[in-house]
C-alpha cells in the first residue's frame, strides 16, 4: 500500500527542512525531566487519517496513535502476527469467509472533548467497541473520502463493500448521516466486543490486512463533534449546515483520537511533530523471546517491562540529507541513516562500521527493506505503454549494479523480479530476461519499437523515438544525480528524456490522475505476502490507483484471481510465480533495487531494532536520558 519516492529510504530514516541553527535554538523546556526521543522525518506528512494514509512518511506518524486489530511481533524473524487491539487470534470458518474477532476490553482511546467532560472538568474518554471497527471500515468505503489505497486491499473481498461505495455517492459529502442509515454487512459488530468479517470471496491475506493501522477504529463522537460542529464563540458547539462542512477527513491534531502509545500534541505542518505518551495507555509489555541473536544484541534486557519507554517523542521535518546529518553529529538525534556522500567515511570497503565511530558508542544496524525501487511507464501512453519493444529495450539498456554502486553506496541488490528477494515466490520466479545489461539486444529492440510506433501512426517511417519525459520526486542533489544517471543509461541506445523535478505531493497528483509518462518510484510491502506487490498490476486495481501504470493482462488477473483460492501459502507459490514471470516479460517497471538499510544508533538508545513491516514499534525504544545528558546530547 505504501508509495514511496525513489530516495526516500537510502537518505534518511526519518526527518527536516529548517536551517540547522534553528532547530538548535528551538525551546524545549515543556519537555524538563521528561525522556524525549529525538528524530526527524524527510517529507511532508500527506495525511493523519488513518484511513486515507498511504505513505511511508505519514504511515510512520501516525503508527504512533493509530492501531490496528493486528501488529507484528516486535523481534521474531520470520515475521510474526500478534495480537494488538484484538483480544486473541481470529476464528476462521471452514470455508475461510467469515472471521470472528473479540477486541480487547481495557482498550482507551486519548481523552477529547468530542467525549465531553468529568466533573473536575478533565475531559472524558471511553473504551473501543465493536462499533468503532465498523465505522472505520465504512470510511474506508466512502465514496466521499480518498481511501484508494486502503480501499484497494478490501473493496472486492469485504462482502457488500463495493455497494456500499456506490450508495455513499448519492449522500452530500458533509451528510455523515450515510454511517448509520447504509448497511455493510462485510464488518458486523456481533455484541460491544465481537466484531465479525464476512468475506465475498476467499482473501488468505485478510489476517496481514487487519494488522495495518489504516484500519483503525474510530469514534463516531469524532466524526459528530470535530467535522459536523463548531465553536459558538461562547465555549459551545452548533451543528454545521451540511452543505458547509468542509471536510470528510480527519486533518487537525484535535481530531485525532487513537489508542496508540502516543498522543499527537503539536504539529507544525512542513515543520515539526510532537506526540506525548498516553497516560492511560493499556498494559503492554517488552517481549520475553526474540530471534536468533538477540539476547546477544542486548534486546531482551527490557524483557517483560511496560511500554512505552519514553515520554515524548520530537520529530522535525528535515527534507535535506546534510541538515540530517549534522543533527546526527551534533548529538541532538539518537539515530540515523547515512547520506550517500558520506557513507565512505563511516562504512568500510567490507561494509562495515569504521573503527574510529565504534570507539564512539556507536554501533551499526543493517537490515534487508521488503521493498523495490523502479522505474514506472504509464501503459496509458501513447508511446511507452504502447511499444514493449521500446520498453524491454531500456531495460536492457541500464546497468542497475552500477547505479546501486555509484548512486546508493552499494546499499542493495538488484531487482530481479517484482517479488521482493525475501518473499516466497521470488526464488521460483527466477530473474527477469531482460534483467541484464545487454547493448546490442538494447539498440535492436529499440528498432523494433521504431517499426511498431510508425506502425501505429505515432511516428512516421524512419524517425527517431521521440524525447520521453521523467518525473522524479524531490529538487535536491541526489535527485539530480539519479535523473542524470537514468538519463544516460538511456541515451546508449540513443533515446532522449526529459526530467521533471517534482515535490513528493506533485508526483503523487501526477500519478493519481494519469499524468505522467514515466516516473521513479517504489513500492513498500504491507504485509509478508508476494501478493501484496502482485496486487500492483492486477487491472481492477487501476481505477483505486494502486495500479498506476495501468497494466492489463487478462491472464495475469486470472491467476490473481485463482490464487486467493488456496489458503496455504505453498500452494499459493507456483501462481505468483507466473505472474511475476508476465510482470517481467511485459516490463511495465524497469526493476531496480530492493533496498538494506543501514542504521546508526547512538550508545543511549536501547532495543532499536528496524521492522520490516509494522509502523508503531517507537514503544520499544529506550533511551538512557542520563547517558545522552553526559555525552553531551540533548536533554
Amino acid at each position: 500500500m505504501k508509495w514511496f519516492y525513489i530516495i526516500a529510504l537510502m537518505v534518511t530514516l526519518g526527518l527536516a527542512s529548517a536551517p540547522f541553527w534553528l532547530l538548535k535554538a528551538e525551546d524545549t523546556s515543556r519537555f524538563e525531566g521528561k525522556i524525549v526521543q529525538y528524530n526527524i522525518y524527510p517529507s511532508k506528512v500527506n495525511s493523519i487519517d488513518a484511513v486515507t494514509c498511504g505513505d511511508t512518511t505519514s504511515a510512520a506518524i501516525q503508527g504512533n496513535f493509530y492501531e490496528g486489530l493486528y501488529t507484528y511481533h516486535y523481534l521474531k524473524r520470520p515475521m510474526e502476527v500478534i495480537p494488538d487491539l484484538a483480544d486473541g487470534m481470529p476464528e476462521i470458518s471452514a470455508d475461510g469467509l467469515m472471521y470472528t474477532v473479540k477486541i480487547k476490553k481495557d482498550v482507551k482511546y486519548f481523552r477529547n472533548p468530542c467525549f465531553g467532560k468529568e466533573s473536575d472538568r478533565r475531559y472524558k474518554n471511553r473504551t473501543v467497541t465493536a462499533d468503532d471497527f465498523v465505522l472505520a471500515f465504512k470510511r474506508v468505503g466512502d465514496y466521499h473520502i480518498n481511501t484508494r489505497l486502503s480501499l484497494a486491499f478490501v473493496q472486492d473481498k469485504l462482502l457488500g463493500m463495493e455497494e456500499y461505495h456506490r450508495k455513499t455517492r448519492n449522500y452530500a459529502p458533509g451528510d455523515f448521516s450515510r454511517y448509520e442509515k447504509e448497511d455493510l454487512p462485510g464488518v458486523v459488530a456481533v455484541d460491544e466486543h465481537t466484531i465479525q468479517f464476512k468475506l465475498a470471496k476467499p482473501f488468505p491475506q485478510l489476517l496481514y490486512v487487519l494488522a495495518m493501522q489504516c484500519y483503525a477504529p474510530i469514534p463516531r463522537e469524532v466524526i459528530s463533534y470535530h467535522l459536523a460542529t463548531k465553536d459558538d464563540g461562547k465555549g459551545g458547539r452548533i451543528p454545521i449546515p451540511i452543505k458547509e462542512r468542509s471536510s470528510t477527513e480527519i486533518r487537525t491534531p484535535e481530531a485525532v483520537v487513537g489508542t496508540g502509545a502516543f498522543m499527537l500534541t503539536e504539529w507544525v505542518r512542513g515543520s515539526k511533530i510532537v506526540v506525548e505518551r498516553h497516560p492511560e495507555y493499556r498494559e503492554v509489555r517488552y517481549p520475553s523471546e526474540g530471534a536468533p541473536g538477540d539476547r546477544e544484541m542486548g534486546l531482551l534486557e527490557d524483557a517483560g517491562k511496560r511500554l512505552p519507554f519514553v515520554d515524548a517523542k520530537h520529530m522535525t521535518c528535515v527534507t535535506e540529507p546534510n541538515p540530517q546529518w549534522m543533527l546526527f553529529l551534533t548529538k541532538q538525534r539518537d539515530y540515523a541513516l547515512i547520506p550517500p556522500q558520506v557513507f565512505q567515511t563511516v562504512i568500510s570497503p567490507s561494509h562495515e562500521l569504521l573503527d574510529a565511530w565504534g570507539k564512539q558508542g556507536i554501533s551499526l544496524r543493517k537490515d534487508p527493506y521488503p521493498a523495490i525501487y523502479w522505474i514506472a511507464f504509464n501503459m496509458e501512453d501513447k508511446i511507452v505503454g504502447a511499444s514493449k519493444s521500446l520498453r524491454q529495450g531500456l531495460y536492457l539498456s541500464f546497468d542497475v549494479e552500477e547505479y546501486i554502486k555509484t548512486v546508493w553506496n552499494g546499499r542493495g541488490k538488484r531487482g530481479l523480479n517484482i517479488i521482493p528477494s525475501t518473499f516466497k515466490g521470488h526464488k521460483e520466479a527466477g530473474r527477469g530476461p531482460y534483467a541484464h545489461v545487454d547493448i546490442e539486444t538494447a539498440k535492436k529492440k529499440i528498432a523494433q519499437a521504431k517499426e511498431e510506433l510508425a506502425a501505429a501512426g505515432v511516428i512516421g517511417p524512419g524517425e527517431d523515438i521521440p524525447t520521453i519525459t521523467l518525473d522524479l520526486g524531490g529538487r535536491d542533489e541526489l535527485v539530480r544525480r539519479i535523473a542524470q544517471f537514468i538519463k544516460g543509461e538511456f541515451r546508449k541506445v540513443g533515446v532522449r528524456v526529459k526530467i521533471e523535478l517534482n515535490d513528493w505531493p506533485t508526483l503523487l497528483g501526477k500519478i493519481n490522475n494519469k499524468r505522467f509518462q514515466t516516473c521513479t518510484l517504489g513500492w513498500h510491502a504491507d504485509y509478508p505476502d508476494a501478493e501484496n506487490f502482485l496486487q500492483n498490476f492486477y487491472s481492477p486495481n487501476i481505477d483505486l490507483n494502486t495500479n498506476y501504470v495501468s497494466y492489463i493482462n487478462k491472464e495475469f488477473d486470472r491467476l490473481f484471481e485463482e490464487s486467493s483460492k488456496h489458503p496455504n501459502v505453498k500452494d499459493r507459490v507456483p501462481i505468483y510465480a507466473q505472474m511475476a514471470q508476465m510482470i517481467s516479460e511485459d516490463v511495465p517497471v524497469i526493476l531496480l533495487a530492493e533496498p538494506v538499510t543501514y542504521v546508526l544508533l547512538r550508545p543511549w538508545t536501547h532495543n532499536f531494532k528496524y521492522h520490516p513491516i509494522a509502523y508503531g514499534l517507537g514503544r520499544y525504544t529506550r533511551i538512557d536520558l542520563d547517558a545522552r545528558v553526559k555525552a553531551g546530547g540533548r536533554k
